[in-house]
């Protein structure tokens, strides 16, 4: 091996040191040198048995960047790849997002997980064949959806776009995504007419030859269809509200996420009695906190109630879309707020560099959010059973 090459001493330190970053640097000079080639066919398996051992590495940060550095060049075997994939979701998104070599099978594999960082980085591929599309918009995450709707490399059949649209298409993000997407098959523009705005509607109509009064006939019909999709426990009154937010704090199932999630579905005074509950002030102090227009309030109380610092631009977005649209938690504008805060979170968010903002937004817009509320009540222990209304 030439000098700049993996050294007797280079292979001490890193059997010795506890460092990731030590050995990251080990590895990359390792991967350098296969890289460049120039080695003996002793020295290239010596080199790649290494590798392995670092694709193996108790710390995530080295399996990270072996993920990285190894993700679209000859190194990346299959065996490398298959154990790449299966590890968390940091490790895994270079590969799945910019390896070539992967098969569908493998790919399939990754979407059973219900990890949605992975899921992600398989909607962002170069180029996703029309069988793992199809998989990708079953995964039931927003987020992911959008991202795949808005890949050129996405090969989406009729019968993905039909079923992306049954499940998202009231939100903006998503029939947005999929009205911009060329050769779209005629039925599916009929049914984007109903779900996007006036702008992309006369977009959609001379791209395809629709003529004005049949888009508008279209719009009005998917309008008189739409109903409503309610997040919200259905509690009794500002008390049950404040004793479901304490039991939920006192038994640790008020996360930040859930707190996250809580508002985003629109649940206003649920939202200010968990916040005030987790930072032991009362509801309205807290409701007062979070919706001051300067930029001290919000920070102050959600430090007070132990959110990351790093968690709190998607708490402003969140609440800055709730004052523009004067939303204060009424059921008959819920849905509205509820499409528009998480259009809104994307285009301000996505992508971020940040790793637990990237997790808060992913589970935000997973699918079954529209039961993580009743979920988190159900399984708080509540020694009463609130008052469960009905909504349509």
């Amino acid at each position: 091996m030439t000098d700049s090459s993996l050294s007797i001493r280079d292979v001490e330190r890193l059997l010795e040191s506890s460092s990731a970053e030590a050995r990251i640097d080990t590895m990359q000079k390792l991967a350098g040198d296969l890289e460049k080639g120039g080695l003996t066919d002793a020295e290239r398996s010596l080199a790649l048995e290494v590798m392995h051992c670092f694709a193996a590495d108790a710390q995530v940060a080295v399996r990270e960047a072996v993920a990285w550095q190894i993700r679209n060049n000859a190194m990346l075997t299959a065996e490398l790849a298959e154990r790449l994939v299966k590890d968390v979701a940091r490790v895994a998104f270079p590969i799945l997002r910019d390896a070539g070599s992967l098969s569908d099978e493998l790919l399939l594999d990754v979407l059973a997980d219900p990890d949605a960082g992975k899921h992600m980085a398989v909607a962002n591929r170069h180029t996703v064949s029309a069988r793992v599309a199809g998989a990708v918009v079953e995964t039931g995450n927003v987020a992911v959806v959008t991202a795949l709707l808005r890949n050129p490399g996405a090969e989406l059949a009729g019968p993905a776009l039909h079923r992306a649209l049954d499940r998202f298409g009231r939100v903006r993000m998503v029939s947005e995504a999929a009205a911009t997407r060329p050769g779209l098959p005629l039925a599916v523009v009929e049914r984007l007419i109903a779900f996007v705005s006036d702008a992309m509607r006369a977009t959609l109509a001379h791209s395809h030859g629709l003529s004005k009064d049949l888009v508008d006939r279209l719009a009005n019909r998917g309008r008189e269809s739409a109903t409503m999709r309610l997040l919200r426990p259905a509690l009794r009154g500002d008390e049950d509200v404040e004793a479901v937010a304490r039991w939920l704090h006192a038994n640790g199932r008020f996360t930040a996420a859930l707190l996250f999630r809580v508002l985003c579905a629109g649940d206003v005074a649920l939202f200010a009695a968990g916040l005030g509950a987790k930072a032991g002030i009362p509801a309205d102090n807290a409701r007062k906190l979070a919706w001051d227009d300067g930029a001290l309030g919000l920070r102050a109380v959600l430090k007070r109630a132990s959110v990351a610092p790093v968690l709190v631009p998607p708490f402003q977005v969140a609440i800055a879309t709730a004052k523009r649209m004067g939303y204060e938690g009424s059921d008959n504008r819920r849905d509205d707020f509820q499409a528009e805060v998480m259009a809104d979170l994307f285009a301000a968010l996505t992508p971020t560099n940040e790793w637990v903002v990237d997790e808060l937004l992913l589970q935000l817009f997973d699918g079954a959010s529209d039961e993580v509320i009743d979920r988190a009540l159900d399984q708080a222990g509540l020694p009463f059973a609130p008052v469960r209304g009905t909504g349509t």
